[in-house]
C-alpha cells in the first residue's frame, strides 16, 4: 500500500475505485488514510460506474457513457438540503442550477446558476434522488478540453445493478460516510483504474 500510494506525496485521504473488468461497471470503491503509521484502509463499498465501464481518461468522450480512468482531485459536495455533515465546500442546489455540457459553449464543464443559453446542460436538481448528495470529481477541469467529457461526480445510485453515464455511484449510507470523512486539509484525491 505505501509503494502504491508513494507517489502522491501530497495527499492524506486517497479514494480508489475499480470495475471488475474495463468493460464491466460493477465495482469497488476503498478509502484510504495516511497516518504516522502508514496508510489504512477506512472504508470499502460496492459501487456502479459509466454504463460503457472505464476507458483511459484521454480517451473519453462527451455523451460515450464512459467513467474516465485516471488521478482527480475533489471539488465541493452538492446536495438537495441544508448542510451534510462533511468538512469539504459544499453547494445547496437549487432549481436554476446546471452543469454545462455543451461542448463549444465557453461554460462548458462548469457548474452555474441562472440561465445560460448553452445547446445543452444538466439540471442538478433532479426530479429523483441521484443527485440528494454527491460530490465533483475533478475530471477535465484545468483546462477544459472540448468533448473530452463533462459532468463527472460520486454521487447516490438508483440501485446496485445500474450503471451511470460515466459518474461513480453508491448507495445513499455509503456516501454520506464519505462525504463525512473527506477533509480538504488532507489533499482527498480519486484514482480511478480498471479491473480489480
Amino acid at each position: 500500500m505505501e509503494y502504491e500510494f508513494s507517489q502522491y506525496t501530497t495527499a492524506g485521504q486517497v479514494i480508489i475505485v475499480e470495475n471488475k473488468g474495463m468493460d464491466d461497471f460493477h465495482g469497488k470503491i476503498n478509502c484510504y488514510e495516511k497516518s504516522i503509521k502508514g496508510w489504512k484502509k477506512v472504508y470499502s463499498f460496492d459501487v456502479v460506474t459509466g454504463k460503457a465501464g472505464i476507458v483511459e481518461g484521454e480517451k473519453k468522450r462527451e455523451g460515450d457513457n464512459a467513467t474516465p480512468a485516471g488521478v482527480y482531485t475533489l471539488g465541493f459536495v452538492f446536495g438537495y438540503h441544508n448542510r451534510p455533515e462533511t468538512k469539504m465546500a459544499y453547494t445547496e442546489l437549487t432549481d436554476n442550477d446546471k452543469w454545462v455540457d455543451d461542448p463549444e459553449h465557453p461554460m462548458y464543464n462548469r457548474f452555474i446558476r441562472g440561465d445560460i443559453d448553452a445547446k445543452s446542460f444538466e439540471k442538478m436538481k433532479r426530479d429523483d434522488n441521484l443527485y440528494k448528495l454527491g460530490v465533483v470529481i475533478n475530471y477535465n477541469t484545468n483546462p477544459v478540453v472540448k468533448y473530452r467529457g463533462s459532468a463527472i461526480f460520486m454521487h447516490i445510485w438508483k440501485d446496485p445493478d445500474t450503471p451511470t453515464s460515466g459518474c461513480i455511484a453508491l448507495s445513499e449510507d455509503d456516501i454520506k460516510k464519505i462525504i463525512s470523512w473527506l477533509d480538504p486539509e488532507k489533499n482527498p484525491i480519486i484514482i480511478i483504474k480498471g479491473k480489480i
